[in-house]
């Protein structure tokens, strides 16, 4: 390639990294998003209701992540600056981030409840079944193909979804399911959680890989069993565990995906 030629290609991608955060102009939230951030809503009033206060905290952190969640992100996303990417990305971590470190300033009782041993070998199970029910080739992720039939991203825009799976897996298990640890009543509370985090996935603009029935399967089959392991277990851990498993194949994917560039410009 003639330095013409790569000094062309350079200029091209440095344009469509150029592309705004946002597109507000004649923004309209859709009808799903707006059921989302109801439902997740729905659940702050009940974290709001049950308290203690860092339930409280938690609920206002909700309320304020679905708020910037429905701001008009630009999409496609592929266009847009990593600094642009990782804005949005962090802006979708607000509650569980906030509920991280909310854990490690009050540590509450449940944080010392890992549970049976047993548990664990269950959770392990429960992980890799929604890997199975996802679809996902275990093949094609230890050869690459399927981070090929992606095809290449920027480097900017892989890690902040290689993050975001990491450390949402984390924040979402204390956020979602922690709290029925800490009420006498968990039941309703549970299934408002449930529901939450399904509709949590489904306010951001865009499909982001979403929206079909097996995707959709999987995501109420993750918030029933990953429940049903925090109030069988009596502790988040295996439930944290599970969503790790399920997690991890989309965040290796990610990472062996070609680097489009280089560049956060």
């Amino acid at each position: 390639m003639t330095t013409a030629a790569g000094r062309a290609v350079r200029d091209e991608s440095r344009q469509r990294r150029s592309a705004a955060t946002f597109a507000p102009v004649g923004w309209r939230p859709e009808p799903r998003q707006l059921m989302a951030a109801a439902t997740v809503a729905a659940f702050a009033v009940g974290l709001w209701t049950v308290g203690p206060a860092p339930l409280r905290v938690v609920a206002v952190l909700l309320v304020a992540e679905a708020v910037l969640m429905g701001l008009p992100w630009r999409v496609p996303r592929g266009g847009r600056s990593g600094a642009s990417i990782w804005a949005e990305t962090l802006a979708g971590l607000v509650a569980p981030l906030g509920a991280l470190v909310l854990t490690a300033c009050t540590a509450p009782q449940w944080l010392t409840r890992p549970g049976q041993w047993w548990w664990f070998a269950v959770a392990l199970a429960v992980g890799a079944g929604l890997v199975v029910l996802s679809g996902l080739r275990p093949a094609g992720l230890f050869t690459g193909e399927l981070a090929f039939v992606l095809g290449p991203t920027p480097r900017s825009h892989g890690s902040a979804r290689a993050f975001a799976g990491a450390v949402g897996a984390v924040g979402e298990e204390i956020l979602f399911r922690a709290p029925v640890l800490m009420v006498a009543d968990p039941a309703l509370l549970g299934l408002l959680a449930a529901t939450a985090f399904v509709a949590q996935h489904h306010i951001q603009p865009g499909a982001n890989r979403r929206g079909t029935v097996r995707s959709t399967a999987v995501e109420i089959a993750g918030a029933v069993a990953l429940l049903a392991l925090t109030l069988a277990s009596q502790s988040v851990y295996p439930a944290l565990l599970a969503h790790l498993v399920n997690n991890i194949p989309q965040i290796v994917i990610e990472l062996q995906r070609e680097n489009e560039d280089r560049s956060w410009s």
